[in-house]
């Protein structure tokens, strides 16, 4: 926890367990619980213990519900309530942003660039440039969803009819603009105007060399979303210059519950923005968080059983690998049991509760504090299991190189940056409102017969078999 006076903090200096444990509670009574359920909730210790397995069926249990919208604003309004300002003051986070502060001085550098961007995408041995014949071999692989590779097929459709993508007219903020999954380099190569915000200046090479086609704006000194949210606030509201902002929200710093507060706090900022200004909201979804599944997935998924390989099910027939299959199912809902305990419980809780949650609450009622229903138009695809720092640990070092053996893909940064890019763009031109939760690039996962918990084993210890120096690692 931050020792921090002056800063976004979890209300009573709580953990984020106790507080995913509390919100989740708060609700249980309205999703029709199991006894299981019920259990799994009744202390802190049960859910810490547990939340890997029951998290998949709560939220099952949550989209059969009749009052599952209601649940996802009544869910992140309880999030909201627990992040305060100061650990001493214990202020309201939405009623500390509703303050009158200064926006941040910023730098301007307009690009020198003048085309439009003509994407690439390396995928196999090949350098795809025909998105639609993409997005149906990324469908075959079991990479991507249906509704991924229409989204593919509809940026081919604007590539072939203006010769290459444009975000020329339109601004786009990027909170976390140099993180490792953000494709802030890709709106810029679009034309966008970009508010780049993050504790990271932009890159010298990006300020001095500006071959990119957009104009980007950056604070003059780094901005730190956990310490002056009300300023970053304020420097959105400044640029935007009373134009609607594509908003994406992609700060995450592991440790210390910054996952959750991270997350919470750009949420709480979209919450206490004038809704006039915000023509979108992007997120980035893991593909190890509760997501429901579609018809089509649990084919895919009952095909991938039939076909498995004898080693797999040799080590399913003694328990290797689970006993519960990959799906939770309540109802005509089933979710993915794809929650892994060595990403922790603030990830989770960041993921769910801020993500999956909260896109929901945004898409069906709007801001969480307003009395009217006025829904945001939310880009929140699923992203692909990506080698970043935040899943530098030798397990998923080992997993990783054992994932192809599960019939599991995974990409590089840049790839996913781009396919990113590619995705919220088609969400924020298309005609149609995005549904959150159905364009997921999710590399096999979404369809593995087997709780991701237990298939993340045989993977790291193929990986580890293949690159004995990464178990080095586990000793430190």
């Amino acid at each position: 926890m931050s020792k921090a006076k002056s800063g976004v903090v979890l209300k009573n200096n709580r953990s984020a367990s106790s507080i995913f444990h509390e919100v989740l509670s708060l609700v249980c009574d309205q999703i029709d619980p199991t006894p299981r359920l019920q259990e799994w909730l009744i202390s802190a210790d049960s859910f810490r213990k547990h939340y890997v397995s029951r998290l998949p069926e709560f939220e099952a249990h949550r989209l059969c519900s009749p009052q599952r919208h209601a649940i996802a604003r009544q869910l992140s309004k309880a999030v909201e309530d627990n992040l305060v300002w100061d650990v001493d003051k214990q202020q309201s986070l939405h009623e500390y942003l509703q303050q009158p502060v200064a926006s941040l001085p910023c730098e301007v550098v307009a690009g020198e660039g003048t085309s439009l961007w003509t994407p690439a995408f390396q995928y196999g041995d090949k350098q795809w440039q025909d998105f639609a014949a993409l997005g149906t071999t990324l469908v075959a692989d079991n990479v991507i969803t249906s509704a991924a590779a229409d989204s593919l097929a509809a940026i081919a459709k604007r590539l072939e009819k203006d010769n290459g993508l444009s975000l020329r007219g339109r601004k786009v903020v990027v909170i976390g603009a140099a993180a490792e999954m953000a494709s802030t380099r890709h709106f810029l190569a679009m034309g966008a105007e970009v508010l780049w915000l993050d504790q990271a200046a932009p890159p010298k090479e990006l300020k001095e060399n500006p071959e990119f086609s957009g104009i980007l704006h950056y604070p003059s000194e780094n901005v730190d979303l956990l310490t002056q949210p009300a300023e970053l606030m304020a420097t959105i509201i400044a640029f935007s210059a009373g134009s609607a902002c594509d908003i994406c929200l992609y700060a995450y710093a592991p440790g210390q519950a910054r996952e959750l507060r991270l997350t919470g706090v750009m949420n709480a900022i979209i919450n206490a923005m004038p809704s006039e200004l915000m023509a979108s909201v992007t997120m980035l979804v893991s593909p190890t968080t509760p997501s429901e599944l579609q018809a089509g997935d649990k084919v895919l998924l009952e095909q991938r059983l039939a076909q498995r390989p004898k080693w797999e099910g040799l080590l399913d027939t003694f328990g290797v690998l689970g006993k519960m299959g990959g799906v939770a199912q309540f109802g005509e809902r089933s979710t993915i049991r794809s929650v892994v305990s060595i990403q922790g419980a603030s990830y989770q809780a960041a993921q769910y509760l801020c993500k999956i949650i909260m896109a929901e609450a945004w898409a069906t009622h709007g801001q969480i504090h307003a009395d009217n229903v006025d829904p945001l138009r939310v880009s929140a695809n699923t992203a692909a299991i990506t080698k970043t720092r935040s899943l530098d640990h030798p397990v998923f070092d080992a997993a990783f190189g054992g994932a192809a053996a599960m019939q599991v893909q995974t990409f590089s940064p840049e790839q996913s940056k781009c396919l990113n890019a590619l995705l919220a763009v088609q969400d924020w031109l298309s005609a149609e409102i995005p549904a959150p939760g159905r364009v997921r690039v999710h590399g096999g996962i979404h369809t593995l017969p087997y709780p991701l918990q237990s298939a993340l084993r045989p993977a790291a210890v193929i990986g580890f078999a293949k690159a004995p120096k990464l178990l080095a690692g586990l000793l430190k």
